[in-house]
């Protein structure tokens, strides 16, 4: 990546300095050497992001519109991949945003690709979305394992803890879904939601997902109201999708 050679070049040039002209011993030299390498991807990779979120931001603007130009949306943030031979990660996170916006429209197909490909640096809502790929096309076992990633990557997120569990429960395995509430617990520091989760699976009942709303619905995983129709790609959880990790 072309800011890691850059920064290292930096600080190879800041050591030079430093102990060619006898400035510094060698030892001395390599301290300085090391943190100007450190000052100097921090403030590339920072030069790399904001240029990356202003082409998310332009392109999120063409979900606003009444009806959404899914289309434009996605051409648009697929300006962001040249930018991904400068900063590692950055081809993880345009993967997501698209993948997202597939999955929203229910593309299952075109958006488990994209979200397989964002695994390693997506935010826990894409990788939420491709468990629930995976648990629609029965692959329970790849589902369980991206499910672990979704809660480790969104473990104050009381919705990742219960969308795991209910996947779970679905699938058979109450006891792996009240193992899990039961560790979401802690992690969420007793969130009254996976409490309540948990005192449900305890007792033999389904896990009411409809407390988290608009969030819930997304994942297409049950039918929303009508007034829930229209705020698919509007609600919080697409936002946070869209933000990424940086």
């Amino acid at each position: 990546m072309r800011n890691i050679l850059l920064s290292t070049l930096i600080g190879v040039v800041v050591f030079a300095a430093l102990w060619g002209p006898g400035f510094l011993r060698l030892g001395e030299s390599i301290v300085p050497g090391v943190l100007a390498l450190i000052i100097a991807y921090f403030v590339l990779a920072r030069w790399v992001f904001k240029k990356v979120e202003k082409i998310f931001t332009d392109a999120s603007k063409s979900l606003q519109t009444m009806p959404p130009k899914f289309d434009l949306a996605i051409t648009g943030m697929e300006q962001a991949y040249p930018w991904a031979v400068w900063q590692f990660g950055v081809r993880s996170q345009v993967d997501s945003q698209i993948g997202v916006i597939y999955f929203l429209q229910k593309e299952f197909n075109k958006a488990q690709p994209y979200l397989q490909r964002a695994l390693t640096f997506g935010h826990w809502m894409s990788v939420a979305m491709l468990a629930v790929i995976q648990y629609k096309k029965k692959s329970h076992d790849d589902m369980r394992k991206t499910l672990e990633i979704a809660t480790k990557r969104g473990k104050s997120q009381s919705l990742a803890w219960c969308l795991r569990a209910y996947l779970l429960s679905q699938v058979g395995d109450k006891d792996g879904a009240q193992n899990v509430l039961a560790e979401g617990v802690k992690k969420t520091k007793d969130d009254p939601k996976v409490k309540d989760a948990l005192l449900a699976v305890q007792n033999n009942r389904k896990i009411k997902m409809r407390v988290f709303k608009e969030q819930w619905f997304q994942f297409h995983l049950e039918r929303p109201p009508a007034q829930y129709q229209q705020v698919a790609l509007g609600g919080r959880g697409a936002k946070a999708a869209r933000r990424g990790r940086w």
